[in-house]
């Protein structure tokens, strides 16, 4: 990221993180005994984040019109679900470090970490109804965040799911990245919109744009865990060798088995993926000299710059306003780290 654009937007949006960080704080502060429960949750925050969805939440709340004081508490509600997930999602994954640090079931163990994760259930539920009382419709709120959490869980099933399936479709894959990467997004600003009053075609726009930057981001981070990319912890060939279901990987399969023509090097390395046998760092260059001989690359940067432009146009259906344009800047910001 070129230092002026970085310089942009950490000062278009330093003062939502800093609110966000204070709030943060606060509502941490509520909860430090028992040590052995409360340790690890501030653990975590101590690691410090981007704190991308409870941005978005306020300026989704903002965008339509609304205070973002009042979403304040649902940002960090959704932050806590945020992280809950990633403490759960490292237990199944067995990571051992996440933002550079021990895990929280490496530092302690897993049942702690279990247990710490679903705490921050209950203090991010407690956040939330603070602000749905602000809303017009406060169960939207609720529901918006329960519906948030099945769908994200819904995900991350299917994503174990397809490691142990020889015969995932590309189109699967959408499906998938929707519920797992994408709806957190959505969650987060269908819950400012709903805090700020938003009317139905206005939220339906917000989370249009939310879907579409998410589906956008999650196919460049595959791109980016293939080529590789060390200032973003990348190793080359990374979700190769994991033998993840991608885009990349299951429309490369499609072709290879759809071609009469395929060298027998390509329709083994197919077979190999679809059967579940581990691809080595050895096989990391056939691979990818296989997804660029099948265009596979150039597609998927295509898909990238189709989803983008979804998402800002749909921003462009909101009333002008600097939150709108905030929005944006948000969305280019998680982008320029692909380009």
């Amino acid at each position: 990221m070129p230092m002026s654009s970085q310089s942009a937007h950490t000062d278009n949006f330093a003062p939502y993180r800093d609110r966000i960080e204070s709030a943060l704080i606060d509502a941490l502060a509520e909860f430090r005994e028992p040590h052995c429960l409360y340790d690890p949750v501030h653990y975590l925050f101590e690691a410090g984040g981007k704190r991308v969805r409870p941005v978005l939440t306020l300026l989704a709340c903002e965008a339509v019109g609304g205070a973002a004081e009042h979403a304040l508490p649902a940002s960090v509600a959704i932050e806590l679900l945020h992280t809950f997930t990633l403490v759960h999602d490292d237990i199944m994954d067995s990571s051992a470090k996440r933002r550079g640090r021990d895990t929280v079931h490496r530092k302690w163990n897993t049942n702690t970490a279990i247990l710490s994760g679903d705490v921050m259930m209950g203090m991010a539920m407690r956040l939330l109804l603070r602000s749905a009382a602000h809303a017009p419709r406060p169960l939207d709120v609720v529901d918006a965040f329960s519906t948030g959490l099945i769908d994200v869980c819904d995900g991350q099933a299917l994503d174990m799911e397809f490691m142990l399936r020889s015969d995932v479709r590309a189109d699967e894959y959408f499906m998938m990245i929707e519920r797992k990467t994408a709806r957190l997004l959505e969650t987060s600003v269908a819950i400012g919109a709903s805090i700020g009053g938003a009317d139905q075609h206005q939220r339906e726009s917000l989370q249009r744009f939310a879907r579409e930057i998410g589906l956008a981001f999650q196919m460049q981070d595959d791109i980016l865990d293939v080529i590789g990319a060390e200032k973003f912890g990348k190793a080359r060939g990374g979700d190769i060798i994991e033998g993840k279901r991608t885009w990349l990987m299951l429309e490369c399969c499609a072709r290879v088995e759809s071609d009469v023509n395929a060298s027998g090097e390509h329709r083994h390395l197919v077979a190999m993926f679809r059967s579940g046998t581990p691809l080595t760092k050895d096989h990391v260059d056939a691979v990818i000299g296989m997804l660029e001989a099948y265009g596979i690359m150039e597609a998927a940067t295509s898909i990238v710059g189709h989803h983008t432009e979804n998402a800002y146009d749909s921003l462009q259906r909101l009333p002008a306003s600097d939150s709108r344009d905030r929005l944006r800047q948000l969305a280019a910001s998680l982008m320029e780290r692909t380009h």
